[in-house]
């Protein structure tokens, strides 16, 4: 749930059951940070608080941003590549 968002697949927790090595904890870890969802997961955040929106959302006005998903994208992408802040 905290890094994916979502509960683990029937399959997925047998995978993880069925896992002897020692360090199973630690590819489950890897495995899930690889997964696309984790950038969308925590993207959703710190697209709240830069004020994300794909519509002014103003009154009397809901004009359309049409290239805003290039930076939902951005964001997206950039977590799953553990890109740094600076």
């Amino acid at each position: 749930f905290d890094l994916l968002g979502r509960p683990p697949t029937p399959e997925e927790v047998e995978q993880f059951v069925a896992d002897e090595s020692p360090d199973g904890w630690e590819q489950l870890i890897d495995r899930l940070l690889a997964s696309p969802a984790y950038g969308e997961r925590w993207a959703r955040h710190w697209l709240d608080i830069a004020g994300y929106a794909e519509t002014d959302g103003g009154p009397g006005s809901d004009a359309e941003r049409p290239h805003a998903w290039h930076y939902r994208d951005y964001v997206v992408a950039s977590l799953n590549a553990n890109k740094p802040y600076d």
